[in-house]
């Protein structure tokens, strides 16, 4: 009797080990667990299943007279084998809680019906005991909560419990210089930087395997730079050792990419490089590159970029570990039970600048050419006007080279207009498409032309110094001067700013410019001296040549 006191007595030691009282999360009365990552808070109600080892005789901490329960995995109300006693008596300094429920649960018979079960942390009308609680299969996978490592403890007739663990987190960030932001501009064909950093649950110990899985989505105006993604654990690179899945790229929704392992802590056994141990300090940083393309969103709600991570979350199954550093980094399809992180996101804006062109009568001038030179773009978009012969058009040619659906009219009085028309036998029809333009470098010079409606746009701006240069104007019209503004982004409102109030900015985070072409002078003058002075003139010029003629021939005679 004394010796099975004192095995009890270890196994009262043992048992409160697993009152677990570490907590990353707590679960309150009612069993509603909170967590929160970022601005993100997930709220998970757990469904328990508690299980009756052995029962017994409770007195002061100690259990006596020890009996398989209702949930045991022998027959219920029979005594306990010494040896099973003193099995669980050695396994008091396991270095982890994982190996210590490794035995324990060799004892537990999980498959029979729990006799108790609920959501609450606090059990009374117990029968004294030893008595098993875990979470219900399948309740919290695909979920931001963490299966709870089973808890074991010696009861009375109460059993109260505190759950241990937590999630990992992910951040992500745009790197610009050496800096960390979640929104930023950029001109088309700009590279982003992508920086994702994901942590360790505070009970990474308890798992045997764990494994760990990005997935990240880019929008359609973005476009994944190859080969540019970068895994780094405990600061050492290694890439090689993981997964890396880059889909195809979808003009509707983007791009998907995952990178993961199968296995995290197996990067512990690896040497060459030299990784160290998985604990809960750990970080796993992802980087790499994508390009702001021609199918970005202009303004608006940007360009957005998230990521979301999975992750092995029940320590009680994650598999017999690793033995061997991962080899064949093939996409790891996990075998235990996961939960996801909520995403993150990081959005890229981009804007575009509209020219409106018109006279001083608010007349539409087309076919007036801009240049826009800057130091914000690399890609411009430019929509352009095409006009092409048809026989069936509706547009005409006029000499000055703009189009117009007015018809030439022949006629023998003033209305007559043929002589403004290039050809009045040829038609043209009209198309609009949108081109890229510039040379991809940190300035470039854009060129374009005002269409029918009076506009031309040129999308694709990121912060920077621009001028507007009026590069053709139509005859009649005086040419404006340059206009230089200096366009701002500020990434905590999410807007553009001009300092030049020629260029302003609207409610759509959009730029406008309203440029009024003045029409050449008439220069005044008086009326026309008529015909007259050139009969005089022409009179004058007759007599003196006939006078010239008769001094000639008399200074003949006299010789």
């Amino acid at each position: 009797m004394k010796r099975i006191k004192k095995i009890v007595s270890i196994m009262l030691s043992l048992a409160m080990v697993f009152a677990m009282s570490a907590t990353a999360f707590a679960a309150n009365e009612s069993g509603s667990d909170s967590t929160s990552q970022d601005t993100t808070t997930n709220t998970v109600t757990h469904t328990y299943e508690i299980y009756q080892i052995f029962t017994g005789d409770y007195a002061d901490g100690v259990l006596s007279n020890i009996k398989w329960g209702a949930n045991g995995t022998g027959t219920v109300g029979e005594k306990v084998d010494d040896k099973i006693l003193k099995e669980l008596e050695e396994v008091k300094n396991a270095t982890s809680d994982t190996e210590k429920l490794a035995t324990i649960n060799k004892y537990a018979n999980l498959e029979t019906i729990p006799v108790e079960k609920g959501s609450t942390t606090r059990y009374t009308g117990l029968k004294a005991g030893y008595y098993l609680v875990k979470d219900k299969d399948g309740t919290l996978s695909g979920t931001n909560v963490p299966y709870t490592l089973y808890v074991v403890q010696v009861v009375e007739d109460t059993l109260t419990f505190t759950p241990k663990g937590d999630v990992p987190t992910t951040d992500k960030k745009i790197v610009e210089s050496e800096n960390r932001v979640t929104t930023n501009e950029a001109s088309i064909g700009d590279e982003v930087n992508y920086e994702i950093t994901g942590t360790m649950p505070s009970n990474i110990a308890d798992y045997k395997t764990y494994y760990y899985m990005f997935t990240d989505t880019l929008s359609k105006g973005l476009t994944y730079k190859e080969n540019s993604i970068k895994v780094t654990v405990n600061g050492v690179d290694v890439t090689s050792y993981f997964y890396k899945g880059v889909g195809t790229y979808n003009e509707t929704t983007g791009t998907t990419i995952r990178v993961g392992i199968i296995d995290l802590k197996a990067l512990s056994l690896l040497t060459d490089p030299a990784v160290g141990a998985i604990t809960k300090d750990t970080e796993v940083v992802l980087t790499y590159t994508a390009t702001l393309n021609e199918n970005a969103v202009i303004a608006g709600a940007g360009n957005p970029n998230d990521v979301k991570l999975s992750y092995s979350n029940d320590p009680n199954n994650s598999g017999d570990g690793s033995t061997t550093p991962p080899e064949n980094p093939d996409e790891p399809k996990p075998e235990h039970p996961t939960g996801e992180t909520p995403e993150i996101e990081v959005v890229t804006y981009t804007t575009e600048l509209t020219i409106v062109k018109t006279d001083e009568d608010n007349k539409f001038l087309p076919g007036v050419e801009f240049t826009l030179t800057g130091n914000g773009v690399n890609i411009v978009l430019v929509t352009e006007e095409k006009f092409t012969v048809a026989t069936d058009g509706e547009y005409w040619k006029l000499k000055d080279g703009t189009f117009t659906k007015t018809a030439p009219t022949v006629a023998e009085d003033e209305t007559d207009n043929t002589a403004d028309y290039e050809d009045i036998n040829t038609k043209y029809t009209k198309t609009t498409s949108v081109v890229a333009k510039g040379n991809g470098e940190t300035k470039t010079d854009v060129v374009g032309t005002v269409m029918e409606d009076g506009t031309v746009t040129f999308s694709g701006l990121g912060a920077g110094e621009y001028t507007i240069t009026e590069t053709k104007t139509l005859p009649g019209y005086n040419t404006i001067d340059p206009i230089t503004f200096t366009l701002t982004f500020n990434a905590e409102t999410k807007t553009f700013a001009s300092d030049n109030d020629k260029v302003t900015v609207g409610t759509d985070n959009m730029l406008d410019a309203s440029i009024v072409n003045q029409k050449g002078s008439l220069l005044p003058s008086t009326g026309g001296i008529g015909t007259t002075i050139f009969y005089i003139i022409g009179g004058i010029l007759v007599v003196g040549a006939a006078i010239l003629l008769v001094t000639k021939k008399r200074m003949s005679s006299e010789v």
